[in-house]
């Protein structure tokens, strides 16, 4: 990536944490409930078996209802387990699991790397969907992350992963509140992966 593009998504990045950052749990909790029925009634997940979800932080619209949907109907759920560069999506079992994860630096609950999981890329399966976050998103379907590039390697690393146990290809859907959908379009390189969907309120 070119430096004054790095520049460019770093400035956008600064901006919309500002904004986020001044939501109220109460606003974040009312467009959350939102997106959250829209997702559940989306045929990729209704027909989905197994789903990776983010899990929340505060800016983002909360997953907590979908990952305790995903586990009262006995989907396979996996949420997102990084070391290092590598992001992989681990299963979890129970509710009272996703209760006693540990949280990260980002204070995010995240799986241990010492604690055996089931791997979503090690299975006949694979993964159906993927529900991911990101900072902002423009009109056009453009997604802005953190500035890991998480998602961009994992979503390459599925779809091999995919293809290579004769699945198909993994469908994407992102969720969004109000605020982090911007009009003017974002800047955005070769190795950026738009979701294939963007549910916000």
């Amino acid at each position: 990536m070119n430096p004054a593009l790095r520049a460019l998504k770093n400035t956008i990045r600064k901006d919309m944490r500002q904004k986020l950052a001044a939501l109220t749990p109460d606003e974040i909790k009312r467009q959350s409930a939102m997106v959250t029925e829209k997702l559940l009634n989306m045929p990729a997940f209704e027909t989905s078996q197994n789903i990776s979800v983010y899990i929340s932080m505060h800016g983002e619209i909360c997953t907590q209802e979908i990952i305790k949907t995903l586990l009262d109907q006995k989907k396979n759920c996996y949420v997102p387990r990084c070391k290092g560069p590598i992001m992989d999506m681990v299963k979890i079992e129970s509710w009272d699991d996703y209760l006693s994860l540990p949280k990260n630096s980002w204070n995010i609950p995240e799986p241990t790397q010492d604690y055996p999981r089931e791997n979503a890329l090690e299975t006949s399966r694979g993964l159906d969907l993927i529900v991911m976050p990101g900072l902002a998103f423009d009109r056009t379907g453009t997604r802005l992350g953190h500035g890991r590039g998480y998602y961009d390697t994992y979503l390459i690393k599925a779809n091999e992963y995919n293809k290579s146990v004769g699945r198909p290809p993994v469908a994407t859907v992102a969720l969004a509140l109000m605020e982090q959908m911007v009009d003017t379009p974002l800047p955005r390189c070769e190795t950026d992966i738009n979701p294939e969907q963007i549910l916000h309120p």
